[in-house]
């Protein structure tokens, strides 16, 4: 049972940043500050990925109540969306645009 609960919670991470990727590119809120905002090509493609792995993980999960023998693939099934995950955040971190700041004070000179 609890495997079930990680695999439909991470299904559902999935799901959401994979609509959140692919909503900014159609309709910005103005969640993502522009300074750090993916270029278009890589959000749209990390957002259908993601959409994806997700669909993919729900359909699984699904599919393993009338069919047992599918249960052996929820584990895998898991750790592949836990990876995707962490490649995207490895993305944010070392890849993906950076805000530069210029080393100015925030006081002024007379505080």
């Amino acid at each position: 049972m609890l495997t079930y609960v990680f695999l439909f919670l991470t299904a559902s991470i999935l799901l959401f940043q994979g609509i959140q990727l692919l909503g900014e590119i159609k309709k910005p809120l103005g969640v993502v500050p522009s300074e750090v905002k993916l270029q278009e090509s890589s959000a749209r493609s990390w957002g259908e990925r993601f959409i994806g792995f997700g669909i993919f993980s729900l359909v699984i999960g699904f599919l393993s109540y009338p069919y047992p023998s599918l249960f052996q693939y929820l584990v895998p099934t898991i750790i592949i969306d836990g990876c995707a995950l962490a490649v995207f955040t490895l993305y944010l971190i070392f890849v993906a645009p950076r805000v530069e700041y210029i080393g100015k004070p925030t006081e002024g000179e007379h505080h």
